[in-house]
């Protein structure tokens, strides 16, 4: 799916209680244990920390100012990491923090970022099954540019 930036993208709402930051080493193992809790059912991968945390800070698409963190109470509850592509790669909320605007704030923090970066779209892949996640993406803008077979 794709959203063009140039037109109005909103102001992130952020929940009350939550706070924003980038991507630190030390934040490595908790966005790890959030991404398998994320796709514990299904949806992505990941793979053990050890395997992971290079791969991704030795990616050369990887910025730590393309990784979006939030907490809330001392605990990691949703992220977005984007590569510098204009893509967002992985985009997980903890279940208990669902429903509250965290993953329409992330997306629209993502791209207000990348436009102010020059980029003129953001692209991401979803399953076509993941109905939930169509409709959000959708609702903050973007639409399909491709279809896959189902493997």
């Amino acid at each position: 799916m794709r959203i063009d930036l140039t037109g109005e993208i909103p102001e992130p709402v952020w929940p009350a209680g939550t706070r924003l930051h980038g991507f630190r080493t030390i934040d490595g193992r908790r966005l790890h244990a959030l991404l398998e809790h994320g796709y514990r059912r299904g949806g992505g991968s990941v793979a053990s920390f050890e395997t992971w945390m290079p791969r991704l800070t030795r990616d050369s698409e990887f910025d730590p100012d393309l990784c979006f963190l939030v907490e809330a109470n001392d605990e990691l509850v949703a992220a977005a990491l984007c590569w510098t592509s204009a893509f967002v790669k992985d985009l997980v909320v903890h279940e208990s923090w669902r429903r509250r605007g965290l993953a329409k704030a992330l997306l629209r923090h993502a791209f207000r970022t990348f436009r102010a970066r020059g980029a003129d779209h953001v692209d991401l892949k979803v399953d076509t099954q993941n109905a939930g996640a169509i409709r959000l993406y959708e609702c903050v803008g973007m639409r399909d540019v491709e279809r896959l077979p189902a493997a």
